[in-house]
């Protein structure tokens, strides 16, 4: 149950701070200059990818921290 609570915080907690990884700049720019530049269909692809990306790092995060609680469980058990 412990660890369920801590998989939902650190969910919650990587998936609103992921924005944030990037500065504001960069969203605005690269925003702007879509927004402009770019047909619809491009504009898709380029909101697709960044939005692939995202849940990449959020996964990678999530696993990552699995992996460190399951090193931790078993430590515990085996002293």
């Amino acid at each position: 149950m412990k660890s369920i609570k801590t998989l939902i915080f650190i969910f919650c907690l990587l998936f609103t701070t992921h924005a944030f990884s990037k500065s504001y700049e960069y969203y605005q720019k690269t925003l702007v200059h879509i927004l402009t530049e770019y047909n619809s269909d491009c504009q898709k692809q380029v909101f697709e990818q960044e939005i692939q990306i995202a849940m990449f790092h959020l996964l990678d995060a999530v696993l990552s921290q699995l992996r460190f609680e399951l090193s931790q469980q078993k430590k515990e058990l085996f002293d």
